[in-house]
């Protein structure tokens, strides 16, 4: 007789964890997440992205629990919101400021509004962020110091070359590192939200939102804003395409994202092989 599994809720990663470039979640991977429903474990996202443009991935696998995302800012299902955070009024000036100094492209989202705003004019690395990576529906080109927001962003990002990310990332800690929660989700994306967001947050909130031990929960994923969670989960897994930093955060590293990572996760989750 198989074991029940001990996990009961799964956190999973979205983008070069579950999807690549292509965005398409792998047969091996879809067929995995059902059999983890099937076994009744709550299987849900958590991602830096919208709620409109990580929804429609989980329609189509078939998750009905509260979603994770803008790295755990927003805590929600398709019809009622667990929690929000938009950051600290005080700061998100301050940011803007930082990345017009280094002139670099700046990326505002606003909680409740599928338009995503855009210190004009647009430079390449922004075209290559709508283009490639979240593929935005609406985007309005603003001068973001003086546009009227009814409330303050939930997520600020910067956009520029790689190196240039390493550099902002060193001077904003310097700046901002103790009263806004600051991550690099890609080696071209710097992102800024409320200091008490991240995904290991987000995964303590489910815990108690769904009356389940910490202990019971796993997660799996590949991005340094995946650290919190894979060291708060009760067992964590990074893809083998995860930064060295991102591996060493886990329990155990399973196949990159391209080689149905998740799926091999999965199925030692189900078999209580850990």
């Amino acid at each position: 007789m198989t074991k029940k599994p001990k996990v009961k809720l799964l956190l999973i990663d979205l983008d070069d964890t579950l999807i690549g470039p292509d965005l398409q979640v792998s047969l091996k991977n879809r067929q995995a997440i059902k059999k983890a429903i099937r076994a009744g474990i709550k299987v849900t996202l958590a991602t830096g992205r919208t709620l409109t443009t990580t929804l429609p991935f989980a329609l189509k696998l078939g998750l009905t629990h509260t979603l994770v995302c803008f790295q755990g800012a927003l805590l929600t299902g398709k019809s009622k919101r667990l929690s929000s955070r938009t950051m600290p009024p005080q700061h998100y000036l301050d940011i803007i400021r930082f990345g017009l100094q280094y002139k670099v492209q700046i990326c505002v989202y606003a909680l409740d509004h599928d338009t995503v705003f855009f210190q004009r004019p647009l430079n390449r690395y922004g075209k290559e962020y709508l283009d490639k990576i979240e593929q935005v529906r609406q985007i309005s080109l603003v001068n973001l110091l003086n546009y009227p927001f009814t409330h303050p962003p939930i997520k600020i990002m910067l956009i520029a070359h790689p190196e240039t990310i390493i550099k902002l990332e060193k001077e904003a800690r310097k700046k901002f590192d103790n009263t806004l929660y600051i991550t690099r989700t890609r080696n071209t994306l710097l992102e800024f939200l409320h200091p008490q967001v991240n995904k290991g947050y987000a995964l303590k909130k489910l815990v108690e939102h769904y009356n389940l031990d910490i202990s019971q929960t796993a997660a799996i994923g590949d991005g340094y804003n995946d650290i919190p969670m894979l060291k708060t989960a009760g067992v964590s897994f990074a893809v083998k395409n995860a930064p060295a930093k991102v591996e060493r955060s886990a329990d155990y590293v399973v196949s990159s994202w391209d080689q149905d990572g998740v799926a091999e996760a999965i199925e030692r989750i189900l078999k209580n092989q850990y």
